[in-house]
């Protein structure tokens, strides 16, 4: 548009030589903005998997129910409702931003981090929202974790109450988030090791060591 900046998106991840170029997202380019969230969900240290996963979210290319009846796949039985909530089309944004149960978690995360937030429109907004709420550099990549392991802990629980006879429990969510993060933190961060209970209670206390 006019004279704005565009980003081509060429960045491979993993070991399949998957290319999120024009074949993936359907656009050659990207607005500068835009483009620079994506460069910047590379900086955390999450597993490969898990930010190629967020990298699909952000595109709307993983299998919501919304995404399945758009391409005739959701069978007739199949319920088309968010797991979280009642009476809601299950669609990225929702099952991750504007369900209630999703917002629950998001508010609990943040507040465990000390961090005061209002709810932004989009996941693309909660990303730097998340990415800006410190300066430091240790904190940030560990920030960045934690944003990764929110968005991967609530795609596992929404699998597990589809195919596993499961609950999508905002509290139950969040307890997961931080056991997965912490072990991230120790086996990828370059920090001196802290117990479980000291991750719990004071994140960015660990993040500095």
């Amino acid at each position: 548009m006019g004279g704005r900046s565009c980003h081509s998106v060429k960045r491979a991840f993993g070991s399949g030589d998957l290319f999120f170029g024009r074949r993936f997202v359907g656009e050659d380019e990207l607005d500068e903005e835009v483009a620079l969230v994506f460069d910047h969900l590379w900086e955390s240290p999450a597993p490969s998997k898990v930010v190629a996963f967020s990298w699909k979210l952000l595109y709307d290319r993983i299998p919501t129910r919304r995404k399945l009846e758009a391409r005739g796949l959701l069978g007739l039985d199949t319920p088309w409702e968010c797991v979280g909530c009642v009476g809601n089309v299950e669609s990225s944004s929702h099952l991750f931003l504007h369900c209630p149960s999703a917002m629950m978690v998001w508010y609990d995360v943040f507040r465990w981090l000390g961090v005061i937030i209002v709810t932004p429109p989009t996941m693309l907004l909660l990303f730097e929202v998340m990415r800006g709420s410190t300066r430091n550099k240790k904190i940030r990549l560990g920030y960045l974790m934690i944003w990764h392991a929110t968005l991967w802990c609530i795609w596992k629980a929404r699998n597990k109450a589809c195919f596993a006879n499961g609950t999508f429990n905002p509290k139950v969510i969040v307890e997961d988030i931080k056991v997965v993060s912490w072990k991230w933190c120790l086996a990828r961060l370059k920090i001196a090791p802290c117990m479980f209970y000291e991750w719990t209670w004071d994140p960015g206390e660990c993040l500095v060591r």
